[in-house]
C-alpha cells in the first residue's frame, strides 16, 4: 500500500548491514558537540549542567546505537518525572493556565529523534522514512493538526505558542512509531523489547502497589502534586491486554504462568486507580479478548460469569462506591439525567461539555479551532472535533481503522506465536483505549501513547519479518 506522502517514504535497510559512518566524520562531531557543551556549562547553574552532560552522553549513544535509546524510553514510560513549562498563551484560559508539561521522556524523544535524524543524515541511502502502510495518514493527520492550529492562530483563537507546542507533543508520539519501523530487523530485537515493556510494566505495578497503604487512590508515578489515576488505568489496562494476548498465544509453560502472574499483579493497582474511565474500558478489553480467542472462547466465558459472581462479594468497598458514586452522588447541583437516572455532577459535566462542543463546532466544522483553540476537554474526540474539526476528526478515524487492519493482518498471517500475541493484545489494548478515551485525552497522553505506538511499530515489523 503507498503511504501517499513521497517525503514520509525510505528504502528498506537492516542496520548493520550497512557501513558504520567514518571514524575521522563522527570524532568531528563528537569535538563539536562538546565544544557547544562546555560553552553553556559556563553559563548555567550547576544542576542543568548534570542534564546536559546526560543529555549528551544520550544523544551520542543513540546516534551509535538506535536500539540503546529506544530502551532508555521503553524504560522511562512512567518511571520519569515532569516539568511545568509554565504558560505561553493559549486559546483558552484553562489550557494556557496548565501551560505545557513536558517530561523527561519527552525530552528523551526529542533526542532520540535528532539523532536518528543525524544518522540519516550520515547514511543517506537508507532514506528518512521506511515505507509502513501507517506513513500517509499519519503525515495526512500531522497536516491536518498544523493546518488547524494556523487557522485558529490566524482567526485569534490560538495565542501564543502553547498550540504549536501541543503539535510537537502529538508529532512526537509518533517517534517512537517511525525509529521502532525503520530500525527493528530481526526476531530477536522484537522479542526484547517485548521483555522490555513487561518488566517496565513489572516496575510500575510494584510502585503502585507501594502507595495502597496510603489510603490516597493509586496513580502513576512522578506526575505531580495532583497525580493522573486516570493514565495509570489506562496504561495497566492496554499493558495487560498485551501480556493477555501473549499468554493465549505463546506456548511456553513457564513464561504462560509469568504473564499469567503479572497480569493478576497489575488488576490490585488498576482497582486502586478508582478511574471509571479505566473500568469502563475493561469488559470491552475482556470481551475483544473472548471475540479473537476461539481456541479459549469457552474458558474465558466461564471465567468472565465467575469474575462477575465473585466481585459481586469480594470487590473492595472502595471500588463498589466508586462505581455507584456515577449513580448516587448526593448533591443539590443540577445533574443530567439518562434513561431517569441522575449521573454524578463530574459525569454530567463531561456529558454537558461534550453537547456544548457539538454545538460550538458547528462554528468551525472542517478544521475547528486550532489546538489549545478552545476550552479544555477531558475527553477525546469532542476534543479532536473542535480542534481540528471534521477533517481532523475523519484522519483520526482512518488511522484507528489502518491499525486494526494491518493488527488483524498479522493476528490471520503470522506463523510466530509472539507476533500473533503481540497482534491480538494491541487489538484489544485499542478497544481499551478507544472507551478509554471516552472520560480522558488518551491518545494525546504521552505515557499512554509511548507504549502503544511502540506496539503498533513492533506489530509492523512482525509483518514485514513474517512476508
Amino acid at each position: 500500500m503507498p503511504s501517499g506522502l513521497p517525503w514520509f517514504e525510505g528504502r528498506s535497510h537492516a542496520p548493520g548491514l550497512r557501513s558504520l559512518p567514518a571514524s575521522g566524520g563522527l570524532l568531528a562531531f563528537i569535538f563539536f558537540c562538546t565544544l557547544c557543551l562546555s560553552m553553556a556549562m559556563a553559563k548555567v547553574p550547576l544542576a542543568m549542567t548534570g542534564i546536559l552532560v546526560v543529555a549528551l552522553a544520550i544523544f551520542i549513544i543513540s546516534f551509535v546505537s538506535t536500539e540503546f535509546g529506544l530502551y532508555v524510553v521503553v524504560f522511562s514510560m512512567l518511571l520519569s518525572p515532569e516539568f511545568g513549562a509554565g504558560g505561553l498563551g493559549g486559546g483558552s484560559a484553562t489550557t494556557a493556565s496548565r501551560g505545557v508539561t513536558i517530561r523527561a521522556e519527552d525530552m528523551l524523544l526529542v533526542l532520540l529523534g535528532f539523532s536518528w535524524l543525524a544518522h540519516m543524515a550520515v547514511h543517506k541511502e537508507l532514506g528518512l522514512v521506511r515505507k509502513t502502510p501507517l506513513n500517509g495518514l499519519i503525515g495526512y493527520y500531522i497536516i491536518s493538526c498544523l493546518f488547524s492550529t494556523s487557522m485558529g492562530f490566524l482567526t485569534g483563537h490560538v495565542s501564543g505558542l502553547t498550540g504549536f507546542f501541543y503539535v510537537l507533543k502529538y508529532v512526537e508520539y509518533f517517534v517512537v512509531y517511525f525509529i521502532v519501523a525503520n530500525y527493528l530487523h530481526s526476531h530477536a530485537q522484537i522479542r526484547r523489547f517485548v521483555i522490555a515493556l513487561l518488566i517496565t510494566a513489572l516496575i510500575v505495578t510494584l510502585v503502585a502497589l507501594a502507595q495502597i497503604p496510603s489510603g490516597e487512590r493509586v496513580s502513576a508515578p512522578f506526575e505531580g502534586e495532583r497525580g493522573e489515576p486516570n493514565t495509570l488505568g489506562g496504561y495497566l489496562l492496554f499493558v495487560g491486554a498485551i501480556a493477555a494476548g501473549l499468554l493465549f498465544n505463546l506456548e511456553n509453560r513457564r513464561i504462560k504462568y509469568a504473564l499469567g502472574g503479572l497480569i493478576s499483579l497489575m488488576l490490585i493497582p488498576f482497582l486502586a486507580t478508582l478511574s471509571r474511565g479505566s473500568y469502563l474500558a475493561l469488559p470491552f478489553v475482556y470481551f475483544a479478548l473472548i471475540y479473537l480467542n476461539k481456541k479459549h472462547r469457552a474458558l474465558l466465558i466461564g471465567m468472565m460469569i465467575g469474575f462477575t459472581v465473585l466481585g459481586a462479594t469480594l470487590m473492595p468497598q472502595m471500588v463498589k462506591d466508586r462505581i455507584m458514586y456515577t449513580f448516587e452522588q448526593k448533591t443539590k447541583a443540577k445533574r443530567v439525567e439518562v434513561g431517569g437516572v441522575a449521573l454524578d455532577t463530574s459525569t454530567s459535566e463531561r456529558l454537558t461539555s461534550w453537547k456544548e462542543a457539538l454545538e460550538d463546532s458547528l462554528k468551525s466544522p472542517l478544521w475547528g479551532f486550532g489546538v489549545t483553540g478552545y476550552g479544555f476537554l477531558d475527553a477525546q474526540y469532542p476534543r479532536i472535533l473542535v480542534e481540528t474539526g471534521f477533517l481532523g476528526l475523519l484522519l483520526f478515524g482512518l488511522l484507528i481503522r489502518a491499525v486494526f487492519r494491518e493488527a488483524f493482518g498479522v493476528l490471520r498471517r503470522a506463523r510466530e506465536p509472539l507476533y500473533r500475541g503481540l497482534a491480538m493484545g494491541l487489538i484489544a489494548g485499542l478497544v481499551g483505549i478507544l472507551v478509554h478515551g471516552v472520560g480522558a485525552n488518551s491518545f494525546i497522553i504521552v505515557r499512554l501513547m509511548e507504549p502503544f505506538w511502540l506496539v503498533v511499530g513492533l506489530v509492523i515489523c512482525a509483518d514485514r519479518l513474517e512476508g
